[in-house]
């Protein structure tokens, strides 16, 4: 049939030459449009989508592995796969600007095709999906195996779980007839996931030689299964390799960890905390202030051995025959060990809070430790019989320490701030622990908030994603397009993904000379910062106009000139900050140079502020003040806290944070609900 109109149009085409009349040619030339638009429409509508039987399992969610053919759209393949083009897009945010023949594309799950039924029985593993209010709890009880074994096999569920995520539960101690599952082979509830390929992401600097070499396989096949291979290999590409089979092993994309790189921390949780999708009491009807006596212990690292040696010996120095000289040097009497120092600051700050509610009736025991930054002094602390009978602990601050009294706690029931961490694992645990340290999923949260303001703007991720920090940037990815598809058509977003390395001009490649760049670069690593801020500097000399979001360790990285920043009008996401216009600090500043004869520093603002906000909830509400923490807000120096817990047996992580802009004009803008314009320069608490 085809061939029979190719035959009749190249035919009329003759006719046309020929000179036939003008009123034939106008009716041939419409025959001739009509037939050819006929082929073409043919040609469209004949396009079918093929849809890959390869997925994968990254995170706990599945995926497909499309490979991109000839004529095929994304709104075509958002159909035949049943999701949305936002969360192809999402995915993989390369499509910005085309789909490529060869591409290989990581489409979403459509979570319909599972179907009801949560089971999938393999060889060596139970694939279950999480249905709503299951814990790693009920799953470690239903398939009676510890929640530790379902971690090894899960990493990221350490953080939580989420409903419809994927878990490899291990088949030791499981009877499978407990469950009722369908073995038709019709049965639409299986999740059905091949065994026969991994997914390598090309990081930079790899070839095919390099690949070949680690894989253990040739050429040929790497480019057999690979045909756009013959394109050249190029960065983020996604290339299928055969599987060695291993029986203990899942399914993988790469060796992925949960612990990134750039000490960010992956947690799976949903966008709503469970807190705030609980109904509560009204604490109003039992809101007290209580005349009880409350016991409360401080455990800080004063090192109060070391600032109490009254001289040490220095051997700096040489005689004439090049042999040391030990000379012994005295202190001062006002001497205090250099570590210790924020931590007395910290310290006077949680006096000064004490002092100021005994006139509003608090009554506490302040038990106050010296915990010399070592994990046997902490042992023996705990050990003390005082300890557990505790109404509330505030710190240690290292992290080891801090593990070790979370234990503690956990098992006596005992409530615990942590003021200085912000690694989320212990909350996992710990139902009664405070992180004061907002995590890095809500700053994200907050980065992407804020970032979406200029969602109209060419907006660039920039990172140097290795296979550590492929979950935080999924995370941030996800937040992202939350925010910026709100009001918006996902086809109007000029949205780029960058893996950095060190060139100048990979950025550069993704910026635009018309409008602004908003470059979010979601890193802590400070030599990568520092180089990426460098660059976008030298590219704002070039005329390019950049605004840069950021986190807020930058703040306190020394090898950044600071002027970069206010040139990058940066925005950086900030947990704590002192407005030194605030009367409340003027006041604050007024009685600590009263008390202590000298200045105050954030240290000594963020104990008041972690002393006066747990000690008043105390007193308001009694030991069991957790229950009523969502409504617990009072005027702070430097932080706005919001605690929640994200799943139902969690601790409670302090979310309160805000955005400070640098402006042209180097002044500094906090942006909160007060949009206040600060003069003077803000300090972010150093995050131990």
């Amino acid at each position: 049939m085809v061939l029979f109109l190719i035959q009749f149009i190249v035919y009329l085409v003759v006719l046309i030459i020929r000179n036939i009349t003008k009123v034939k040619n106008l009716f041939l030339t419409f025959c001739l449009s009509l037939f050819i638009g006929t082929i073409l429409f043919a040609q469209t509508d004949s396009i079918k989508i093929e849809k890959s039987n390869d997925k994968v399992v990254i995170g706990g969610q599945i995926y497909f592995v499309h490979i991109v053919k000839k004529g095929e759209t994304l709104y075509s393949l958002s159909k035949a796969y049943e999701v949305s083009q936002k969360e192809i897009a999402k995915e993989n945010p390369e499509i910005f600007l085309g789909l490529i023949v060869g591409q290989a594309l990581k489409i979403p799950f459509n979570k319909t095709e599972i179907g009801n039924n949560n089971i999938q029985d393999t060889d060596n593993f139970i694939y279950h999906r999480v249905k709503r209010s299951q814990t790693l709890y009920s799953l470690s009880r239903k398939y009676n195996i510890s929640q530790e074994d379902i971690i090894r096999h899960n990493p990221s569920a350490r953080y939580g779980i989420n409903v419809d995520q994927i878990i490899k539960i291990p088949k030791t101690g499981y009877v499978a007839e407990e469950i009722s599952v369908p073995q038709t082979k019709s049965n639409a509830d299986t999740i059905r996931l091949t065994d026969q390929f991994i997914y390598h992401d090309v990081k930079s600097k790899e070839t095919i030689y390099s690949l070949t070499r680690l894989y253990n396989i040739s050429e040929e096949l790497l480019y057999d299964l690979n045909p756009f291979l013959s394109d050249g290999l190029k960065v983020g590409q996604l290339l299928k390799i055969p599987k060695v089979h291993d029986p203990e092993e899942g399914f993988v994309f790469e060796n992925i960890t949960a612990q990134a790189k750039d000490s960010f921390v992956y947690e799976e949780r949903g966008k709503i905390a469970y807190s705030d999708s609980v109904q509560y009491e009204n604490c109003d009807i039992f809101k007290k202030r209580t005349t009880e006596i409350f016991d409360v212990a401080v455990l800080l690292p004063f090192y109060i051995d070391n600032s109490e040696q009254e001289f040490y010996i220095d051997s700096s120095k040489t005689n004439e025959f090049g042999r040391k000289v030990y000379e012994t040097i005295y202190r001062s009497p006002n001497y205090i060990f250099p570590r210790a120092i924020n931590f007395i600051e910290f310290y006077e700050g949680i006096l000064i809070a004490v002092d100021s509610l005994k006139s509003k009736g608090l009554s506490v025991n302040l038990y106050v430790f010296d915990t010399q930054g070592d994990t046997n002094v902490i042992n023996n602390i705990l050990l003390l019989p005082q300890m557990k009978n505790l109404d509330l602990i505030i710190g240690p601050v290292y992290s080891n320490e801090v593990e070790l009294v979370s234990r503690f706690s956990s098992q006596h029931g005992i409530k615990m701030v942590s003021p200085l961490s912000d690694n989320l694992t212990l909350t996992e645990t710990n139902p009664f622990i405070f992180q004061v340290s907002p995590g890095f999923s809500s700053q994200f949260d907050e980065l992407a908030k804020s970032s979406s303001e200029y969602k109209d703007k060419n907006i660039v991720l920039l990172h140097n994603i290795d296979s550590l920090q492929y979950y935080n940037i999924s995370l941030l990815k996800d937040k992202l397009f939350n925010y910026y598809t709100i009001d918006t058509a996902l086809i109007d977003l000029q949205f780029k993904e960058v893996y950095y390395t060190d060139s100048i001009h990979i950025i550069e490649h993704a910026l635009s000379k018309t409008i602004d760049n908003i470059v979010i670069v979601p890193s802590n690593d400070q030599a990568f910062v520092s180089l990426v801020v460098t660059n976008l500097n030298a590219l704002v000399s070039m005329g390019y106009k950049i605004k840069t979001f950021g986190m807020s360790r930058w703040y306190r990285f020394g090898n950044i000139d600071p002027e970069y920043f206010y040139t990058l009008n940066a925005h950086l996401v900030v947990p704590f900050y002192v407005d030194y216009n605030e009367k409340q600090v003027k006041d604050f500043i007024k009685k600590y140079r009263k008390l202590f004869k000298s200045e105050p520093d954030q240290y000594v603002m963020h104990g008041f502020d972690i002393g006066m906000y747990f000690f008043t909830a105390l007193q308001n509400y009694g030991s069991d003040f957790q229950s009523c923490i969502h409504q617990h807000h009072i005027d702070q120096l430097q932080a706005d806290f919001r605690f929640v817990k994200w799943f139902e047996y969690s601790g409670y992580e302090n979310i309160g944070m805000s955005v400070i802009r640098y402006e042209k004009d180097y002044t500094i803008t906090l942006i909160n609900e007060h949009n206040k314009n600060i003069n003077k320069p803000l300090h972010v608490l150093r995050q131990e």
